[in-house]
């Protein structure tokens, strides 16, 4: 049983028409997201709009006792609606470190609410159907809980009920918005096979996360024996299923090879600016959810470059990284 004072609980949040319960379950089980299967609670269906599903979360490393609170989202009324439309259209708004997220518009009752979650929640997974851009705005209040209270995992999660894939010019919008204010985008509308835009990538950023209670997993002689079952629990049953292991992935003969060869030509000036690129706005306790946006948002361009230039470009990063090293 999770403990209800720690915090380690996770929301998702969203209009009642997009798959909230149907991406947790996805996450839990380790299985893709589906369309038409329900998470179920005994007999009943859980209710879309508002959930309770406690997850005991095994990795190879440690194990956390977390709890998912799925709730549904409302269009913002005008003056906040105002506001966010401002922010969107520049994403730097409220990115001054002496800007005062506060500021930021919420009803008296949202406010203290915030309040409240802020001891118990670390994490925050925001859904919106990317068919209707007005759903995106409902991220509002959550923008100014994690400019206030910082949570160990933002994620804004683009879906579809239908799961049909979405071409819009709005995404490069919402792209830059959460890069600059410290969200991590999923489009999970993407019918790239390649992409890394999958529930497998919402289960990595949870296990990163360093969780409220989490205890450590004693390494044995067995190197071959079997994770702990992964136990979800909702208001009234337990699910459980399996967690594969994955095996660590093997590094690839060869993959620094030239490396040197490769920094050697880079120029400073370049590297300075990238350094700066990923620093920049950094706040005095490092901010490093907006510092790992920006990672992941050069990387994303880096994987669309040719070979020779993907390189230079990767070593570049590397090298704005390291300057930043002690």
């Amino acid at each position: 049983m999770a403990d209800s004072v720690a915090k380690n609980k996770i929301l998702v949040l969203g209009r009642p028409n997009v798959n909230k319960t149907q991406i947790i379950h996805s996450v839990v089980s380790q299985t893709p997201l589906s369309y038409t299967s329900e998470v179920k609670s005994g007999n009943d269906e859980v209710e879309e709009d508002s959930a309770k599903i406690e997850w005991t979360l095994h990795t190879r490393y440690y194990q956390a006792q977390l709890v998912f609170w799925a709730d549904h989202t409302e269009q913002l009324p005008p003056r906040q609606l105002k506001h966010m439309q401002e922010w969107l259209a520049d994403p730097d708004l409220h990115s001054s470190t002496d800007d005062m997220a506060c500021d930021i518009p919420v009803d008296p009752d949202m406010a203290q609410l915030q309040e409240h979650l802020s001891e118990v929640v670390d994490a925050i997974i925001f859904v919106f159907d990317p068919t209707d851009p007005s759903s995106f705005m409902d991220i509002l209040p959550w923008a100014r809980f994690a400019k206030l209270h910082e949570p160990g995992v933002l994620l804004c999660v683009a879906a579809t009920r239908d799961g049909k894939p979405v071409d819009t010019d709005d995404k490069d919008g919402w792209f830059d918005w959460c890069v600059v204010n410290g969200w991590e985008w999923l489009d999970l509308t993407d019918t790239d096979p390649d992409t890394e835009y999958t529930i497998e990538r919402i289960r990595e950023a949870l296990e990163s996360n360093e969780w409220d209670g989490m205890e450590t997993v004693k390494k044995t002689n067995d190197t071959s024996s079997n994770l702990p079952d992964t136990d979800v629990t909702t208001t009234t049953s337990t699910h459980d299923d399996v967690a594969t292991a994955e095996p660590l992935e093997q590094e690839q003969k060869g993959e620094w090879d030239g490396f040197d060869d490769v920094a050697r030509t880079l120029d400073p000036d370049r590297v300075d600016a990238m350094h700066h690129a990923l620093f920049s706005g950094e706040n005095e306790h490092g901010d490093m959810a907006t510092v790992l946006a920006r990672l992941r948002s050069m990387r994303d361009e880096i994987s669309q470059m040719d070979q020779s230039q993907a390189r230079s470009r990767a070593a570049e990063l590397a090298m704005a990284v390291a300057k930043k090293l002690p």
